[in-house]
């Protein structure tokens, strides 16, 4: 029985990190648009990205249309 609860534990601690290796990606494309001004605009079509938007995820990068469009 060790074997299959330690296989678990491996899958959730990669799950994990990939997930955390994604927050940390996010971040680097969300300073480096910082950087380069374009920080407030969607990457998809220039569309300004509301501010209460980026309260709310500072790492977004598209505005709400393509926010939608992605979900749909």
């Amino acid at each position: 029985m060790a074997p299959r609860y330690s296989a678990l534990v491996e899958e959730r601690y990669e799950a994990e990190l990939a997930q955390s290796a994604q927050v940390l990606d996010d971040v680097d494309r969300a300073l480096e648009r910082l950087s380069d001004g374009s920080y407030d605009t969607c990457a998809h079509c220039g569309a300004p990205i509301h501010s209460d938007d980026l309260r709310a995820d500072p790492t977004r990068r598209a505005c709400a249309q393509h926010v939608a469009l992605d979900r749909a």
